[in-house]
Parts: C-alpha cells; structure tokens; sequence
C-alpha cells in the first residue's frame, strides 16, 4: 500500500513539474519542489527520472543534471544518464546544458519541441494517434489519425492551433476515448504514420485527402524504429522464460483496457458453430467426452488462426500494449504484455498453447454464442399460442 501512494505521489510531482515548465519557474524552484520524494527510495527516485524523461523539454535535462549532482546510488544515476540519452533522441540538447544553481541561464531556450500521443489499441488493431508540431510564431501543426495495422490509415485530420486552442482539443478528445492517451515520442507516432501510409498504399486503399498535405510535416519528424518502443523502457531479456508472467497471460483479457478484444466474428464463427453442435448433438456424450470436443475445437481455431501472420500481428499488438500499459503506471501488467508477446515470437506449441490466444479464442467463441443466444431468446416467436 505504502508503494501505490508514493507512486501515485510521484504522478502528481510530474504533472506539477509540467505546469511549472509552462509557468516559466527556474529548475532549481523545480528541482526544490521534487526534494519531497527525490532521495528517499531508489526505486521511487528511478520511477520519478523515467517520467521525467517523457517531458521533452531543455528545463527537464537541467533538473536530470541537478540529481545527478545530489544523487549516490548508482542504479538511479545510471537510469539519469539513460533518461538524458533518450532526450537527446527526441531533439533536446543535452551537452552543455547545465543545471542553474540560482543562476540565471545564458543561453536562449530552444523552441518548444514536437509532442506525440497515442491510445490503446481495439480488437480491430486500430488506434488514435497525436502529433503536434509547435512553430515559434505561427502557434502549433495539430495532426490526428487513426491507424489500423492491417488497412493502414483509417482517418487523418490537421489544422493549425494555438497552444490554449490544443488545450481545449485535447480534453475533448480525451473526453471522447475510453480511456486516456498517452505520451509518446513524437519521433514514433511519426514512424507509425509513415508505416500506416505504406500499408495504405500496398493494401490499395485511398489515403485520406489530408495526409498528404502533412506529409512532409510527419517526415521531418519521424525516426526509423527497429522495434517497438516499449523495449527502450522494458528489456526482453529480463522477461523471456518467465513462466510465471508468461501463465497469467491470460488474465490480460480480464484487464479493462483489452475488455473489448475479441476475434472477428467472421474468422470465429466456423468454430463457435462447431461448439454449438457439440452442445446440442443428439449423440450422447458424457462430459468429459464433450471436454474433449471443445479442446479439440480450441486448439483447431488456434492452429488455423495463429499459424502464420496473425500470430505475428497479435505479437505486435501486445507490444504495443504493453508500452500503453507502462505510460499508464501498470508496470506489470506492461510486463505480462510483453512476456505473452516474446512468447509468440515462437510457433505454436500444440501441447502448450500460449495462454492469451487460447482465452482468446474461447472468449470470442463464447462471447458470439451468448449473443446468438440472446438474439433468439428475444426474437418474437412465430408459433400463434391457441
């Protein structure tokens, strides 16, 4: 209980030090107002650096100096160092950036740099994507889209705003999604547009009339990526074999954020139809004769669905998700989300299938019988009672 509040603590210091940012306060008024919480816990300490380190912002590399002078223990001041190592990738200057020490500072600040945003992901590997591009003097390139990672660009929108105007924007559409977005490098929601824009195009889709007008807007943002983000916070190896994460893959389709996830009533039917036979089958069967038929069933759906790229397409998404999961402070469940995607990277094992997809399958199997069930049960009969 203790590490929840410190945690949730730690939270509101980060949302306060953005407020401040945007007041214009010194980073060693900053810095004074994290002293609270900075220095009593390591883990907390590097938690609060990790946050920190998702403001892109020259203020942010002075306070990372400035507890990097005070800080002794060696595993927060190697998460500084590799927090100020990814805002050097993010277009921040981090050489010769020094802390203030009541000092005002010599040189000019540098322009307000990109931000990115990003939802979760739905059942149909779609998401809502944010990138803001400030211009000193002609206010901020707002640009939305929402991406699918099998049609490419669904929808895209941009517009000219000032900062108050992307205030008022953003918490409408914060207000419109069911659950919050998050801060992502705008180097990647780049990256993800232009990948979006490329499977448009092999798809032989339409793009959306005003990407292209934005296009070279996203270009000049955009970095090449060779994996997903979520592996610059989490690494693979500490994961990979951990059975115990890897065994509570499943209770991720329990979490709110995947509640919706089920697999397309089309690619599921022909099995839930089969469950629904063996259910209603004239034959007798004991049950544990009709177990055996729907793990049978099961395990069919499994190796005709996730065979090939699917099993690769769904490795992406639990990615994917668990960057999601980890900006929204639910480090574990981050963690099953990669486990359970590590594990896809191997093919199917028929004796041990990954236990995600198979509470998948039976989900989306049980899921579309309960609403044909419930269709027929409401539907008006046609036999006229006497």
């Amino acid at each position: 209980m203790e590490i929840r509040i410190r945690m949730e603590d730690v939270q509101a210091l980060i949302e306060k030090v953005k407020a401040d940012i945007q007041d214009e306060k010194s980073d060693e008024k900053i810095f004074q107002s994290l002293l609270p919480v900075f220095g009593r816990d390591p883990q907390t300490d590097g938690r609060m650096v990790e946050l920190l380190a998702t403001i892109p912002h020259v203020k942010i590399v002075q306070l990372l100096y400035r507890m990097l002078e005070v800080s002794k223990e060696k595993k927060v001041r190697k998460i500084i160092r590799r927090s100020l190592y990814r805002l050097k990738g993010k277009g921040i200057a981090v050489e010769g950036v020094l802390p203030e020490k009541g000092r005002p500072i010599l040189h000019p600040l540098q322009a307000e740099p990109s931000k990115g945003f990003g939802s979760g992901i739905d059942s149909l590997g779609q998401r809502l994507l944010l990138l803001v591009a400030p211009h000193m003097g002609r206010g901020w390139t707002v640009m939305e889209g929402v991406v699918s990672d099998t049609q490419g660009l669904v929808d895209f929108l941009g517009e000219e705003m000032t900062r108050k105007g992307f205030r008022t924007f953003f918490g409408e559409i914060q207000k419109r999604c069911p659950f919050p977005l998050v801060e992502v490098e705008p180097s990647y929601v780049g990256f993800l547009f232009n990948q979006a824009h490329q499977l448009t195009l092999q798809k032989g889709r339409p793009l959306p009339q005003t990407y292209l007008s934005f296009k070279k807007e996203i270009e000049n943002i955009k970095k090449e990526y060779e994996g997903p983000l979520i592996y610059s916070y989490l690494q693979a190896d500490e994961i990979t074999g951990d059975d115990r994460k890897l065994r509570r893959a499943g209770d991720l389709l329990k979490a709110d954020i995947f509640s919706g996830w089920r697999i397309e009533e089309d690619q599921i039917r022909p099995y839930a139809d089969a469950v629904w036979e063996a259910e209603e089958s004239k034959i007798v069967l004991t049950p544990i004769q009709k177990e055996a038929r729907f793990q049978e069933i099961y395990q069919k759906a499994l190796s005709e669905l996730f065979s090939g790229e699917r099993r690769l397409l769904y490795q992406r998404r639990l990615e994917e998700m668990a960057y999601y999961l980890y900006k929204l402070g639910r480090e574990e469940e981050a963690k099953i989300s990669l486990s359970t995607a590590v594990d896809l990277e191997k093919p199917l094992n028929p004796f041990q299938p990954n236990p995600f997809l198979f509470q998948l399958v039976t989900k989306s199997i049980f899921t579309l019988l309960a609403e044909a069930y419930e269709k027929k049960v409401t539907e008006p009969s046609l036999i006229v009672k006497p």
